[in-house]
């Protein structure tokens, strides 16, 4: 038995993740998926459109047959510590033969040879990073500069091509998984599928495979969204509501103005910690207040993240305890296709113990495990909190959630 593990946020699950699920169970002939998905907040730094359960129903009615969470203080870190706590999952549950994931480009094949030397970090590659983050560019564009010089001096590559490869969030994801499984020395074989239709960023709807900020974007706007995703998703959408980044306004203006030690927290370094000090008097709301604390070093991605760690109290010390402790205390399983057998597998093989309900395992909870179950039920109350108010709607709590089985 062959079984496929993907790293996902389904954010939401569209045509496009329906179609890599069954391309890669095409190539690889394997009988069950499992994913580790992100919860109620993602890696972009926002919440989740429609919350986890919604998602994972979604995802067992389109071919996945387990879903895990991936815990909060991963799902929304840096791609590098995000690719890592993924793909150390993925490997410590010991049954997942392939990690499949979608990528942008059209040369698969650079993709590995990007992650080998981002590895193993050649002299000359090195100094060429030296050189111009002396000149005072970010680190993504130093490395960006440093990759496309060494890569055309090396292996004669173009550097148009690489610099076209490394604009892309799912390559720049794509590069970070492979670095990922050389760096645990995992046995999991990576498979590189092209995505189809839209661009990632794309917001343009008439793609037969539209990109899910294309379909966020109808969301906003109140349209419908029916004829852009799976109609076996879509039952599942139709009976919820969407959160957005503005519906966490006033949560994060109070978070900020409670806190002085801002670079205490996760993907928050000193010079933009001063700079949010220096601005926080200007708070209106997310959208304008990240324009105000802009600068050359730093993405809107990277800041809309770094305030959402301020928000959800996320500190560098607690993620780096997980880090160092072997990366997960427990596993969460979100849902399960009662016809598979995995529950069985996972639990002869994994070396993360397994979550089959949560309120009991809570209970029992100690040390490290107590306090990152602590970080994830704050984060995933707030998200509560924000959906019952602006809804007036009760849904149940984390002690309350149970597990989809289909």
């Amino acid at each position: 038995m062959k079984t496929i593990g993907m790293i996902a946020e389904f954010n939401p699950f569209h045509k496009g993740h329906k179609y890599i699920i069954e391309k890669a169970k095409s190539i690889t002939g394997a009988d069950n998926v499992i994913v580790v998905c992100s919860g109620n907040f993602v890696q972009r730094g926002e919440p989740s459109i429609y919350d986890k359960t919604v998602r994972t129903r979604a995802a067992l009615s389109n071919g996945v047959d387990a879903v895990f969470e991936l815990p909060v203080y991963y799902a929304t870190a840096s791609a590098e510590t995000f690719a890592r706590a993924s793909v150390k999952f993925l490997t410590d549950i010991g049954c997942v033969d392939y990690l499949c994931f979608g990528c942008e480009t059209e040369n698969i094949k650079i993709l590995p040879v990007i992650a080998n030397v981002l590895n193993k970090e050649p002299y000359e590659y090195k100094e060429l990073l030296k050189n111009h983050l002396a000149e005072g560019v970010s680190f993504p564009k130093a490395r960006s500069y440093a990759l496309k010089k060494y890569l055309k001096n090396t292996k004669n590559i173009n550097e148009d091509e690489t610099e076209l490869t490394l604009k892309s969030p799912n390559n720049i994801l794509a590069i970070e998984y492979m670095k990922a499984i050389k760096y645990f020395d995992s046995n999991l074989k990576p498979l590189a599928i092209k995505r189809v239709g839209a661009d990632y960023s794309s917001k343009d709807i008439t793609y037969d495979f539209v990109s899910a900020n294309a379909i966020r974007n109808e969301l906003k706007k109140k349209h419908n969204i029916k004829p852009l995703v799976p109609s076996n998703a879509y039952k599942f959408y139709d009976n919820t509501k969407p959160l957005f980044l503005s519906d966490f306004d006033q949560l994060l203006g109070k978070a900020l103005l409670s806190s002085k030690n801002y670079d205490k927290y996760l993907d928050v370094g000193k010079e933009f910690a001063n700079r949010i000090f220096n601005q926080k008097i200007l708070y209106t709301d997310i959208e304008n207040f990240i324009k105000q604390i802009d600068s050359k070093n730093n993405t809107k991605t990277a800041i809309s993240r770094a305030l959402l760690h301020i928000m959800l109290n996320l500190k560098k010390v607690d993620v780096m305890d997980a880090i160092n402790n072997n990366y997960f205390t427990s596993a969460r399983l979100l849902g399960i296709n009662r016809a598979s057998n995995l529950i069985s597998i996972i639990n002869d093989n994994s070396k993360i113990p397994l979550i089959s309900k949560f309120s009991t395992h809570y209970q029992n909870a100690t040390g490290l495990d107590k306090k990152l179950l602590d970080i994830q039920l704050y984060a995933d109350n707030l998200y509560r909190l924000v959906y019952m108010t602006k809804y007036k709607e009760i849904i149940p709590n984390e002690f309350e959630r149970q597990i989809v089985v289909k």
